[in-house]
């Protein structure tokens, strides 16, 4: 991935618009991990599964989370994407039977 710019030379607001991207695709991963990832406290409860539309939520909110991240990324450092870093659309994917 080239660099067009360093973020050495971000402005104090742009460092900060910068962080808050990463702050959010952070937050979006662990709301989606804590949904996901339950593990059980022996002897106190039992792990119940989320239900699909909260985490059709929390998986929709990390992809846009991404995507913002990324066009932040371009937006300000001028950088693109990795090739293939988003792929089809979730829609596109399913209907593909993609996984």
């Amino acid at each position: 991935m080239a660099w067009g710019r360093q973020p050495a030379e971000l402005s104090k607001e742009q460092r900060q618009l910068l962080h808050r991207a990463h702050q959010r695709l952070r937050n979006a991963s662990h709301a989606l991990e804590a949904l996901t990832v339950v593990e059980p406290v022996r002897g106190r409860w039992v792990a119940t599964p989320a239900p699909v539309e909260v985490l059709e939520a929390a998986q929709n909110n990390l992809h846009n989370a991404c995507q913002e991240l990324w066009r932040v990324h371009q937006e300000l450092l001028r950088c693109d994407p990795p090739a293939g870093a988003f792929g089809a659309e979730p829609d596109q994917r399913a209907e593909s039977g993609e996984r």
